[in-house]
């Protein structure tokens, strides 16, 4: 795998949110017209006797089944590749990441392969892989969609605005950038000012490579996760820099789809 061309690389674990990270996973597959890769960690059993290794090799090969039919319900045309790999599911799509175009995962499904461990699996695959990573939150109900409703993103990194810009088309969505401003308060009229100017000044260069993305902008006080937590909106991706995501794609976040991004890939 780590020398063939990019894929768009998908873990599946058999989790609802898997599944619809899958779903997702699709545009991105396509419009970079590359295979899209699913790939099931097979742990090292941590409880011997609890379950035979057919056991498991029969519920990772239902689970690409499942998500490859999803894939398939779409009605999009997309090469799938599937693979059964063995070791821990943080390493191996560590792994994955040299290569892949991006690597997209439920926001609860792998979470929950890493109970023992600090923090969440998707957080911290989010923070070190070293290609993009989509955090996809999970369905509400009966509800499965790829749809994005808004575009978010934290306007401090041309390589995040960037990112931002080419999902926004990608996914015909608006696109909201925000900043935090350190104004003090309502009286503070110079210091929001300044902080507009430098907003647009930040997001000029992006709005005229793409003229066809519908671009609002926002001051926002306190912090960005605040201002998440306030303006929560169904199938809302925020986009942000790899540094800042393990707070905002944590378990306790497992609601909000996170797409994180490195400086280096502008």
């Amino acid at each position: 795998m780590l020398d063939s061309a990019p894929t768009v690389v998908v873990g599946v674990d058999g989790s609802k949110a898997a599944t619809n990270a899958a779903r997702w996973a699709v545009d991105e597959a396509a419009s970079r017209d590359v295979p899209l890769r699913l790939v099931y960690v097979i742990e090292p059993s941590r409880f011997p006797g609890t379950g035979t290794d057919e056991d498991r090799l029969a519920a990772a090969r239902s689970a690409l089944s499942d998500a490859h039919r999803a894939i398939e319900a779409t009605g999009t045309p997309v090469k799938v590749e599937t693979e059964i790999l063995r070791g821990t599911t943080l390493t191996k799509l560590m792994e994955e990441s040299r290569s892949a175009a991006i690597i997209c995962v439920g926001s609860i499904g792998l979470n929950h392969a890493n109970r023992g461990g600090v923090g969440s699996l998707s957080a911290a695959l989010a923070a070190s892989a070293l290609c993009p990573v989509a955090v996809i939150r999970r369905p509400v109900g009966r509800r499965a969609t790829a749809r994005v409703s808004r575009v978010v993103v934290q306007a401090d990194d041309n390589a995040a605005l960037r990112q931002a810009f080419e999902e926004a088309r990608l996914r015909r969505a608006p696109l909201r950038a925000i900043s935090v401003s350190g104004a003090a308060g309502p009286d503070d009229v110079d210091g929001k000012r300044l902080a507009r100017a430098q907003l647009s000044r930040r997001i000029a260069r992006w709005t005229r490579l793409y003229p066809d993305v519908e671009v609002e902008s926002a001051i926002v006080r306190g912090s960005v996760d605040q201002y998440l937590a306030a303006h929560e909106e169904p199938d809302q991706l925020f986009v942000t820099d790899a540094r800042a995501c393990y707070d905002l794609c944590g378990a306790h976040k497992s609601g909000r789809s996170v797409l994180t991004t490195r400086s280096g890939n502008l």
